[in-house]
């Protein structure tokens, strides 16, 4: 769960400040939804995240042999249920080129400023968020802070405005304009110009060589620890595309020093930053860096299959049923445990996934279009999988009418709603509300003040999105049994703040194997009727994601 093995449901960020049924289809369809969503086996989910999460899976990490071990067992799994290999040479794997970049004793960051030299221990006072050779600074390089890093000409502004950062290293806030209004900046919704990879992408466009990042404000400051710990891994890069720059983070009491000798005092700059505002001007500040990397170029495999469809006019479309398989590995110790088993992130996905496809498999008559489980490797790092996958499609992108992802199961308690992730873009939302109906499931949007349309981009369903699939996540809502949905949004956050990507995600934990399976049935519906239905899902209007759905079917026709 989550894009660079960092992010996770971030509307659950949210949270902490939050917290101060459409009627079931009559007849025969009905039954046969419920009954086939009744065949999931909650002792088989068991039985995989097991296996899984186990410690001789190593956490899954990239090129480890534990993830070999992970892989094999899935091969046998895929083999079990009878589905075809859709992968490389008539098997299931599809190899992804990885580089693993690891940091080492000898790196070096100094900060220099009216004669005075510092250094900087990396995993204390800075992060490191590229990694390898080509993020070497060797001589000192003057810094400039540029206030938010921002340039947005649809809201006037820039922050860039009359400087010249070519050949220096940029400095900006986190985050973006505070705002209450929709229409400036996303008022209380970020866009995208919150985030550090659109910032970094405005500073190299102006011929900036390295960025800081600056953390401020409390919360800044309650989740530093969790964010060295997060980047306490080796950094899993795409082979083909190497990070050029350096990017650091610094920790939050790190950052009043760089502003010591400068025009503004830090206090100064969050006064400013509270009315709006954020001066951008020269630091006297350099900056060097050099890193010393240990390098390792690794295949990790997608693992695609496919149950054929049954109908001679549809079998060449399918639905993506995907999941991914990857999860951390080894990494930084808590209380003696260094294996981050991944449990729920994203074991229990993957075994929901399995589930399903054996339950579809096992029917005496196939759904008319064909489905295509897709088990994809580094989603922790940034959809790395599913991007290969998208750029190596084994069936043409114009006949995949939607993918349903699945990154984790309920896990806590029984639930009575759903939340459609990325429904609303297109309408899948409306199908996925048809499906559980007849299972008693409504779905509704979170509490207010907990949802955020970045959830959207933090696992698989984004990269195709990107490149036009139409797709959804469907996670368990807040709606407990029993359970008043203020407290089951505090027992979920607890959750995500104690035991997400931490050795704590491991199968020993208290599961809720019933609320799972139920969970598991609700996708299972929304993917049987995906693949029966005759009507295409499509993007709903105005959405940026519809544009690249015409020109992948514009492709199709033309071949």
């Amino acid at each position: 769960m989550g894009s660079g093995g960092r992010r996770w449901r971030p509307w659950l960020a949210a949270a902490v400040a939050a917290l101060s049924v459409m009627p079931a289809a009559a007849g025969e369809r009905t039954d046969g939804i419920a009954a086939l969503a009744g065949r999931i086996s909650a002792d088989a989910l068991e039985r995989h995240v097991e296996v899984l999460a186990s410690d001789a899976c190593e956490g899954r990490g990239p090129g480890s042999a534990g993830s070999a071990r992970a892989v094999r067992y899935l091969e046998a799994q895929l083999a079990a249920i009878g589905l075809e290999p859709l992968g490389e040479g008539g098997g299931w794997r599809q190899p992804v080129p990885l580089v693993i970049s690891t940091p080492q004793l000898g790196t070096t960051l100094e900060l220099s400023s009216l004669g005075a030299t510092r250094a900087l221990r990396l995993g204390r006072d800075y992060l490191l968020l590229t990694s390898g050779d080509q993020t070497i600074v060797p001589r000192p390089v003057p810094v400039v802070f540029v206030g938010w890093g921002i340039v947005a000409p649809e809201f006037d502004h820039d922050d860039y405005a009359g400087l010249d950062v070519r050949g220096r290293v940029v400095a900006f806030l986190d985050g973006e304009p505070p705002s209450s209004d929709p229409a400036w900046f996303g008022g209380d919704e970020p866009t995208v110009y919150a985030s550090p990879e659109t910032k970094q992408r405005i500073a190299l466009s102006r011929g900036a060589v390295a960025t800081i990042l600056l953390p401020v404000g409390q919360q800044a400051v309650a989740s530093w620890s969790r964010r060295v710990r997060a980047y306490g891994f080796p950094a899993v890069l795409p082979a083909a595309d190497l990070p050029r720059t350096l990017s650091i983070e610094l920790a939050p009491d790190q950052v009043p020093a760089l502003f010591a000798d400068g025009l503004y005092s830090f206090d100064r700059i969050l006064a400013m930053r509270a009315a709006g505002t954020a001066p951008a001007f020269h630091l006297p500040v350099s900056l060097r860096f050099v890193g010393e990397f240990a390098v390792a170029t690794v295949l990790e495999p997608n693992l695609i299959a496919r149950l054929p469809g049954s109908d001679r006019g549809l079998a060449d479309t399918a639905v993506v049923l995907s999941a991914h398989w990857d999860h951390l590995g080894r990494g930084p110790a808590v209380a003696g445990d260094a294996i981050y088993n991944g449990a729920v992130d994203n074991a229990l996905g993957v075994a929901g996934v399995l589930e399903i496809a054996r339950v579809l498999a096992a029917q005496p008559t196939r759904p008319r279009r064909s489905v295509v489980v897709l088990l994809t490797t580094a989603e922790e790092a940034g959809l790395l999988g599913a991007r290969t996958f998208l750029e190596h499609p084994p069936i043409p992108l114009s006949r995949m009418v939607a993918d349903v992802n699945v990154d984790g199961l309920a896990f806590i308690s029984d639930f009575c709603d759903l939340i459609a992730v990325g429904g609303d873009l297109s309408d899948l939302g409306d199908r996925l509300r048809r499906a559980v109906a007849p299972l008693g499931l409504s779905v509704h949007q979170p509490p207010q003040g907990v949802w955020s349309a970045e959830s959207f981009a933090y696992s698989d369903q984004l990269a195709f999105a990107e490149r036009g699939v139409p797709s959804i996540m469907v996670n368990e809502g807040f709606d407990w049994p029993g359970v008043a949905p203020q407290v089951a949004l505090r027992r979920e956050l607890a959750w995500m703040l104690e035991v997400y990507h931490s050795p704590r995600d491991e199968s020993t934990q208290a599961i809720d194997w019933a609320a799972a399976r139920r969970h598991a049935g609700a996708v299972l519906a929304l993917v049987a009727n995906l693949a029966d239905d005759r009507q295409t899902p499509a993007w709903r209007p105005g959405v940026p994601y519809a544009y690249q759905r015409l020109l992948s079917l514009a492709e199709e026709r033309g071949r």
